[in-house]
């Protein structure tokens, strides 16, 4: 028994699908017929449409889901691991996703699909499997909406503390919900002018600290005296390793490249120009950033977020302009600050939505979560999505830093395993590729490194996931334990459930359906690819 009939397609031909570029996009991956495209403009049966541009998917990737990750969670992981620990962390958990990123890029980019990897996992790897993974990207990124939210008042504390945090979550969950009421189009444009915000401000916090650092601003030369006083590291390896669940959290959001490919005009211009501005992503704003940051602040200053302190929660990048001496643009970077996390929540209710969908038209949630309207807006997807939103109110009965650090530690795991399961789809599409006789060069986009990257992805990602509650053990942390591995067990419970209820096998190579959901490019849509930005020329060559 399986949730689908298996699809099975012949091992030696090529067959791909030409999707127009203007059709509404079925997620289905279905072409549709004449009826269903009259029922559709007469407001029958709707289809997402693909209407997101080159710009919105480069642009988001590189800075579409900064949010409380780097901008809050930072402080708690330089209290944790101290500004040595928090580098090398952030380091390793860039190298990993750097990965990720291509090897999803080439999945994508061959069969552009909203809800990719969801998808790809069933289809290349099992059934069961991919259900857990689909499931597990979903309660990740609505964890990270209900994180977004209870981060929201912790910001709005350093102007306020007389408003009740539920009401502030409440005010901007309407908000999110409303943003996501006007399609995929009207996302993009969002996050497009969110995320130049976003950018400018962290450019514009690596200019002050360096400054600050150097004593050229303010009356302190800091350059690195916090590196000897308290020290480069907090709490020695363990602080590593305490660090990488949330410098996880920080850098997910690259995969949202391969949840909206499917909503793109090009996805072979779109897709490859996404994944390699993931390096500037890594490189520029989180490594760099945190670099600067704790040149400037001591892992032991009261402000940086920490469970049980009752000193009022600063961003770094906020107490960076306080010691800088500018008490007003410290005032502005705390409203940027608020920006991006709206942003953020923005990102995080689209991609629970899609991916909620694809579930759906899966076959593996309820047929009425794959309802799109007319605008192109899964929206009793989008409706479920935000309802698990309001775990946020949980802040009215308990601490909302407590809240915010276990929910932070879930996403962060959640997303751990999400990238283990791309990796294995990937593993497993490209040996599918070879096994049915296919050419590499065939390939719209070929991510380097196979398999030996794709082994790495899963074995460090096994073990961030092993360790990840190791200081929680002693002394015993009950929060601490659930946040680490509550997310895991349950996954793992869950399909071994699945495997057991649905008898699902391992994909035979040979009879993996690389057909359906294939796309071919026109020569419009080739040339279309090699006329890039000089920017991005000169990016590809270095990334």
């Amino acid at each position: 028994m399986s949730f689908a009939d298996e699809k099975k397609s012949p091992t030696n031909v090529h067959v791909d699908i030409i999707e127009d570029a203007d059709r509404p996009y079925n997620i289905t991956g279905k072409s549709p017929s004449v009826d269903e495209e009259t029922a559709s403009s007469q407001g029958g049966e709707h289809s997402l449409k693909r209407s997101l541009k080159t710009r919105h998917l480069a642009m988001i990737s590189i800075g579409g889901v900064i949010g409380q990750g780097l901008f809050l969670s930072s402080g708690a992981n330089l209290a944790k691991a101290g500004p040595a620990g928090l580098l090398i962390a952030y380091c390793l958990i860039g190298f990993l996703v750097y990965w990720i990123a291509y090897q999803l890029g080439e999945m994508a980019t061959y069969m552009p699909i909203s809800g990719s990897f969801n998808i790809y996992t069933r289809r290349f790897v099992d059934e069961s499997f991919g259900t857990v993974i689909g499931y597990n990207y979903w309660a990740c990124w609505a964890i990270i909406a209900a994180v977004e939210l209870t981060a929201i008042p912790l910001v709005l504390q350093y102007w306020t503390d007389k408003v009740p945090d539920y009401v502030w979550s409440f005010i901007f969950l309407v908000l999110l919900f409303c943003l996501n009421l006007y399609g995929a189009r009207g996302w993009a444009e969002a996050e497009y002018w969110f995320t130049i915000i976003k950018i400018l401000a962290v450019i514009v916090f690596l200019i002050v600290g360096c400054f600050t650092s150097g004593g050229l601003i303010g009356d302190t030369t800091y350059g690195f005296k916090y590196w000897k006083d308290p020290g480069a590291f907090s709490n020695g390896v363990l602080g590593v390793i305490n660090a990488l669940v949330l410098a996880a959290l920080s850098v997910q959001g690259s995969e949202i490249v391969g949840i909206s490919a499917g909503e793109s005009a090009n996805p072979r211009r779109a897709v490859p120009s996404a994944v390699r501005a993931v390096f500037i992503r890594i490189v520029l704003i989180y490594i760099c950033s945190v670099f600067v940051m704790g040149m400037i602040i001591p892992w032991n200053d009261p402000h940086n977020m920490q469970g049980g302190s009752r000193n009022v929660s600063v961003s770094p990048f906020t107490l960076v302009f306080q010691k800088a001496g500018l008490a007003g643009a410290a005032h502005v970077m705390n409203a940027v600050i608020l920006i991006t996390f709206i942003s953020c929540g923005n990102s995080a209710i689209y991609v629970t939505t899609r991916t909620l969908c694809a579930l759906a038209n899966e076959g593996v949630a309820h047929h009425k979560l794959g309802y799109i309207n007319s605008r192109g807006v899964p929206i009793y997807a989008l409706l479920c999505s935000c309802a698990v939103s309001l775990v946020c109110f949980l802040t009215s009965f308990i601490p909302g830093e407590a809240l915010f650090l276990v929910l932070s530690d879930i996403s962060g795991i959640c997303g751990l395993t999400v990238w283990i399961g791309i990796s294995v789809s990937h593993y497993r599409f490209r040996k599918a590729f070879l096994a049915q006789g296919r050419d590499l060069s065939s390939l719209p986009f070929l991510a380097p490194g196979f398999p030996y990257m794709n082994g790495f992805v899963l074995v460090a990602s096994v073990v961030i996931i092993l360790i990840s509650g190791w200081s929680y053990f002693v002394p015993p942390s009950a929060t601490g334990l659930v946040g680490s591995y509550a997310g895991p067990i349950l996954s793992v419970l869950a399909f071994c459930f699945l495997k057991f209820w649905t008898k699902s096998k391992l994909a035979n190579l040979q009879e993996i359906d690389l057909v359906t959901n294939a796309r071919v490019y026109t020569q419009d849509d080739i040339k279309d690819s090699e006329n890039r930005a000089w920017y991005m020329r000169v990016l590809s060559a270095f990334a």
